[in-house]
Formats: structure tokens, sequence, C-alpha cells
């Protein structure tokens, strides 16, 4: 009998098609494959291996036929299913060695479907899993459920410690989740912390039965993720985790639909800042898969520039002449239709991109000044939205200051304007940079202001660098309502007077509101009363219009 058992080649003994019973394959076999001896014996090697169709007709007995009449061997490509059901492309040699019995050797490519850190299967497993039992089982979308965990602010541990404690919490969250879901999930790592645990249902239970069983695992989960990760005696390391599940026993018409559904219900977890799940309620799919192609969409859309800055007048109240405009950003996708700023913005904190589309934004409304400026069109301030996440970057001033250079926009022209009701992580890198764009000659507003929980608290630490306080909307809708919402933002204009900062009402769509905010003393006001965003042809027609009336 052949025995490959200590040849370095991965490789398997076959007796015309059949696995041999007595030596399955190596060990080599089995790291490249992940399928033992006792898995692959007796299996149709026809499941376990695919031909390159230009070869051999992609026919297995061709290639016996061919290899018995070769004193060689026959070498072809050849593709093998692993334990995950993901193809791993492989050079083949097939030698005859008598007796109907033949030896396969596989030199392989890489293993794309194996996380390199955790050995874990990743998403090219997940989905070739979740391919595999649509295709060959009866099992349907509607009997899996996917669980979406991921460690909260993991990169804090990178910073802290160092990629290689980063990098063993990752292995030995990965172990964990195996062993807390081995008898009935597929875990599987995503990217940095976030892992997902495939289940199947293969029962076909009654769907409240199978959301009981769901919200039991995730609770379990929870509890087992409370306890600290332990990399050596003198370190531990604790996280909370957020869970994203996708709705058991919901027909979704496809896995990334489902993907979709439990990034999402992901996202309301992490606000908690513990141990959390939330399952996604059944809800129709497009919704989903506009988030998808919105997320997909954003990174062209920006390179192509094909989010249009629009611009919002800001006006004097007592005067009513022109003395800034806000830079509003629209996007019109060819395929998506329109996308509400509210929506794609969103997203973008979602996906962590809000610093390079802050910077983006920034930059073109830079290099759009700069043009005004060659064409004598006299533009008042701009204010131009940056999140409080994106101002305490270390990197923030560096950036601002290279594109200010590149564009030669003059500072004075600039107002930046931050959203109140942002968490803040780095307050002294955020008072640094806050203090360096005053430096710079920019402005800074507090956008939304009268909404947050920290507004006072966040005037009180930044109010040396503020120039402008906006009132939010929602107040100045309620302004003629009550007494009570009048002397709510008279407090408000009257705080703004002892900070020595301006104040400015946003959403003012009535004469009735501009007459009252007047009254209040309030200094400036933007909204529907005055003009919605304008495109840049309209918005240029304006600043000309008004510096002849002036």
């Amino acid at each position: 009998m052949i025995d490959n058992s200590k040849t370095l080649l991965a490789a398997l003994t076959v007796y015309r098609g059949s696995i041999n019973l007595v030596t399955a394959c190596n060990d080599a076999f089995t790291e490249l494959s992940g399928l033992t001896s006792s898995v692959i014996r007796n299996s149709n090697l026809a499941d376990k291996l695919i031909l390159d169709k230009n070869d051999h007709n992609g026919n297995l007995d061709t290639l016996f036929d061919d290899a018995m009449h070769s004193e060689e061997g026959i070498v072809t490509n050849a593709k093998i299913f692993n334990q995950f059901h993901y193809t791993v492309g492989a050079k083949l040699h097939c030698v005859y060695e008598g007796c109907d019995i033949f030896s396969l050797y596989f030199s392989a490519s890489e293993n794309k479907s194996v996380d390199p850190i955790t050995r874990l299967p990743n998403g090219w497993a997940l989905i070739s899993r979740i391919n595999y039992l649509l295709e060959n089982s009866r099992i349907a979308l509607k009997n899996m459920v996917l669980l979406i965990l991921e460690a909260d602010n993991f990169s804090a541990i990178n910073f802290r410690y160092d990629y290689v404690v980063g990098d063993q919490f990752l292995s030995l969250l990965g172990q964990r989740l195996q062993s807390l879901v081995k008898s009935f999930g597929f875990v599987i790592r995503f990217s940095n912390a976030k892992y997902a645990i495939l289940i199947e249902d293969h029962e076909n239970l009654p769907e409240l039965i199978l959301k009981r069983r769901i919200e039991l695992i995730c609770q379990n989960l929870c509890f087992e993720l409370a306890k600290p990760i332990v990399i050596s005696d003198e370190l531990a390391i604790n996280k909370s985790f957020s869970i994203g599940v996708s709705a058991p026993g919901y027909e979704y018409h496809s896995y990334h639909a489902m993907q979709i559904a439990a990034e999402t219900v992901k996202q309301k977890a992490k606000k908690y800042s513990i141990n959390n799940y939330f399952i996604a309620t059944p809800e129709p799919t497009e919704d989903y898969l506009r988030h998808k192609l919105i997320i997909e969409a954003l990174p062209k859309a920006m390179s192509r520039g094909v989010i249009d800055i629009h611009y919002q007048p800001q006006y004097d109240m007592k005067t009513q002449t022109l003395v800034g405009l806000e830079a509003l950003s629209r996007w019109t996708d060819q395929s998506l239709g329109v996308i509400r700023p509210d929506i794609f913005i969103n997203i973008i904190e979602e996906i962590g991109l809000h610093f390079e589309f802050d910077l983006w934004v920034f930059e073109k409304v830079c290099k759009q000044l700069t043009l005004w400026q060659r064409q004598n069109i006299h533009a008042p301030r701009v204010a131009i939205n940056v999140s409080f996440k994106t101002m305490e970057m270390s990197t923030f001033i560096e950036r601002i200051k290279q594109i200010l250079v590149a564009t030669g926009c003059p500072t004075h022209f600039l107002e930046l304007e931050v959203t109140e009701t942002a968490s803040i992580n780095n307050t002294k890198m955020l008072s640094d940079n806050m203090l360096q764009v005053k430096a710079l000659g920019m402005h800074i507003a507090v956008d939304d202001f009268g909404t947050g929980y920290s507004s006072l608290s966040l005037i009180r630490t930044f109010h040396n660098s503020i120039d402008k306080l906006k009132l939010d909307r929602s107040l100045v809708d309620k302004v003629c309502h009550t007494e009570l919402d009048k002397n709510f933002i008279k407090h408000i204009i009257e705080l703004g007077r002892i900070l020595d900062v301006r104040v400015l009402a946003e959403g003012v769509e009535t004469v009735q509101q501009l007459e009252l905010l007047v009254e209040l003393n309030c200094d400036y006001a933007q909204g529907y009363y005055f003009s919605k965003a304008l495109p840049l042809t309209e918005v240029i027609d304006l600043i000309k219009h008004d510096a002849e009336v002036v």
C-alpha cells in the first residue's frame, strides 16, 4: 500500500474515484483542506475535487486514464472544496501507482477563506457555507440566523498595549466564541474585532421558538463575554460587546440582506457601552439593500465628485443682509436616486468615513472660495460642518493646513460648525485643535445647540474657542407656541451675550418666528423664510444681487 503520510505535499491515495479505505489523506492535506481522514474516507472524489474544464475535459476518469499511460504522471489545475465548502485553487499531480490506485499531490495557492490571525474561517468561508447549504440541502435562508458581534472600541487595545496584544485578544476571543457555540454555530471573523456566528435551523422550528432560542444564545453570549480575556498573568482585558441578529424565521432573499439587517441592529446595541444585543424585525429587504448600496457607492461618489455642495444663506436679523453661507452636501445617485443628507451622513459616521468625508467637503469649499476670489465674486464667510470626532483626530490640523496651502484659500472666509451632541473621546486633543483652528484665522460655531445633554458643559469647556451658537431648528419651530418656549430661547440668547458669542437661529420659516427672534435680540438666522440651500449657479446670482443691493 502506498504511504504518503511522510510527504510534505498535501496528498490523497485514491482507488479509482473513491478515497482509499486505508490511507485517505496525509496531515498536509488536512492542513490544506481542513478535512481529516475520518471525514473524507469513503467520500466521492468528485464531491471534493474540481478539475479545470480546459484540462481532461474536467473529467476525473479521463485524468486517471491519462495518468495510467504516463510514467511521470499528469499535472493539471484543480480546485479543492475545504471544510467550509470554499474552493482552494491548487496544482494537482496525479501519479498512477498500479492496481487502480492513484496518488494525488497538491501544491495549493493561498487559502483565502481562513483568517491569518485567529485561524477562523472568514467572510469568504461564510458565503461559501451559505451558498453550499442553499444549493445542496433543504435549508433555506429563513432557517439561518446571522449574529454579528463586535468588541466596542477595540482600537484602544492596540493603542494602549500594542498590536501583538491586540492580536492575542482577537485569537483568544475567537477561541471563546468557538467553545460557546461549537455544537450549534459556525464562527467566523470578519475584520478587526468583528465576528459572525451562523446558526442553522435544520429542525425547521416555528418562528417564535426559534426566536426564543436565539435570545437565550445572545443572553449567554452577553454573560460569558462579560468575563475578561486573559492575555497573561499580569494582563486581563474587559471589553463590552455589541451584538446584532438577523430576524429569525424571516425569508431574506439574499445573504447580503440578512447581513445588513444584523449590522443595522448591531449599531443600536453599540450605543449602550455594555454587553447588549438587538434582534432585527422583519422588514422589506429593499431597505437593507439600499443601505448596503449606499455604503458601497459612497467612496466612488466622493472620488468622482458627484456629491454636490449647496449653500444656504445666513442673514443678519435686523438688516436682513447676507452675512454667511452654510455648505450642505447633496447627493443624487444615478441608480439610487436622491439620497437624503441625514441618511448618508449617518452612514458616513457608521462606517467611520467621517474624517475623510469632512476633509473632502472642506477642500471642495476651499477650492470654490478661491475660485470666487479669482472671479471677483465677493462671497461671505462659509460654514462647513465638521464632526467632533473629526476635529479631535491627531492629524486634523496637519490635514487642513495641507488643504489651505494647496488651495490658497484665505482662512477668514471659513467657519467650522461642530455638532455639540457628538460624543467626545479626547477632550485634550479637541481643545488643542480648536485653539489651532482659531489661530489659523477660522471661526468656530456650535451646531444644533440646545438639544444635547452636554450643551452647557461643552460651551463651558470650549467657550474661548467658540464664535457662534446655532439654535436648533426644533427650538425655533416652537418659539411662537408657548411662553416657556419663548423664554427658553431668550435665555440661550442671553447666555450668548455672557459668553460674547453670536447666536444664529436655524429653520426660520415664518414671519412670526422672525419678528419674535428679532424682539429677543437674536443675531442671525437661516431657513426657508429666507431661502433653501441653493445649488452653485443660484448662490452665485444671490451673492451678486446682494452686492448690488448693498
